[in-house]
């Protein structure tokens, strides 16, 4: 492949990849069909990091094909590193195809993208509704500054802003779709207050999707979609981004954990995890067999638990935190190992509340 041939061998693998969205389920309706077969994804990224942390750059002779190839598969690409961390990706493509169906767009309607990053997401949008019906906003100018760029390139001028997500853009509210591409540990109050009265939310929360109906001026509800989503962060400060330290490990005794470790690789577990303990890092021991044998997470606070290959447990920091995850397990199992399907969100006056089932079943606080 050349550059001369890019363009050309781009438009043949953006269809291919359409079509295996669309042959898996993940795409169904022409009109997003269309956008993700039209949209220039190679030109949204330039580069990508590999799991190593090395560049992939289209412009380099020796990485050329492999980055051709990881533009036109269906996988997130790491495209933006602070102090060594990764801070920004272009998501999987079949995550954003069930993200844009989900939402539920129709011709006129106005859509708030929290979280820009290439924007690639903002012209599959804006390829559907019109430049000037899409808003998007991210935090920092090394974002948003290339994400315009790539957008004029391929043809599209969405309106790009710098700044804080959580605050929404209020100038060209009300909103009748907002979709956040970064994950929330609650639903900020400005997004609620800048939806149309008739508008949606859709956002990772935790790590699943959620789909928030406005029920009020300061209200709102819904439910979770099937499955887990795993998005980086909402970043509020472009300084943030780059991992915890991990805090000392214990070194006394443990005690025995009503946890097993098989519930640290369950996904629809952890995303209940998610929930109850937003943000945890997690670092996982592995034996030959590549089984887990242990692991170890943290908190911003610097509460710590280390799980080990004997079964025992030991934390320290201010909060016992493996201790709330052994009370979400039993709650977890006792219903018969539930799916984010089963769990919805509401959003009041008195706080932002997931529960199980029902309003009335079990019930977690999101702080």
């Amino acid at each position: 492949m050349t550059l001369t041939d890019l363009d050309t061998d781009a438009a043949t693998a953006r269809t291919a990849l359409a079509r295996r969205l669309a042959d898996a389920g993940d795409l169904t309706d022409p009109a997003w069909q269309a956008a993700f077969t039209d949209v220039p994804r190679h030109l949204f990224v330039p580069y990508f990091y590999d799991n190593d942390g090395a560049r992939i750059a289209g412009d380099d002779p020796d990485a050329r094909q492999r980055w051709f190839t990881a533009v036109h598969d269906d996988r997130p690409l790491v495209t933006h590193r602070t102090s060594g961390a990764a801070t920004s990706s272009s998501s999987q493509p079949s995550v954003m195809a069930t993200m844009l169906e989900a939402l539920d767009v129709r011709d006129g309607m106005t859509v708030l993208e929290i979280g820009a990053g290439t924007g690639y997401n903002a012209a599959l949008l804006a390829h559907r509704l019109g430049d000037d019906h899409v808003v998007t906003i991210d935090v920092a100018d090394d974002i948003t500054g290339p994400a315009t760029e790539h957008l004029a390139a391929a043809g599209y001028h969405p309106l790009v802003l710098t700044g804080d997500g959580a605050a929404g853009w209020p100038d060209r509210a009300p909103y009748d779709r907002i979709m956040a591409t970064c994950r929330l540990d609650r639903i900020p109050p400005a997004l609620i207050a800048q939806l149309a009265d008739e508008g949606v939310i859709l956002a990772p929360l935790g790590n699943a999707l959620a789909r928030i109906h406005r029920t009020g001026p300061d209200t709102a509800e819904g439910r979770f979609l099937p499955g887990g989503v795993f998005f980086m962060a909402l970043r509020q400060d472009s300084q943030d981004g780059v991992p915890l330290r991990r805090p000392d490990l214990p070194t006394g005794p443990g005690r025995p954990s009503t946890l097993p470790i098989t519930a640290v690789s369950d996904n629809a577990f952890r995303f209940l995890v998610s929930i109850v303990e937003p943000g945890l890092t997690w670092q996982y021991n592995m034996g030959e067999d590549k089984q887990i044998t242990g692991a170890t997470l943290w908190a911003a606070d610097g509460s710590l638990a280390a799980l080990r290959p004997d079964g025992t447990v030991a934390e320290t920091g201010p909060r016992p935190i493996w201790a709330a995850l052994e009370d979400a397990h039993r709650t977890y199992t006792g219903a018969d190992s539930p799916g984010p399907a089963r769990y919805g969100v509401t959003i009041d006056k008195t706080g932002q509340r997931v529960w199980l089932d029902s309003p009335e079943g079990p019930t977690w606080t999101l702080a």
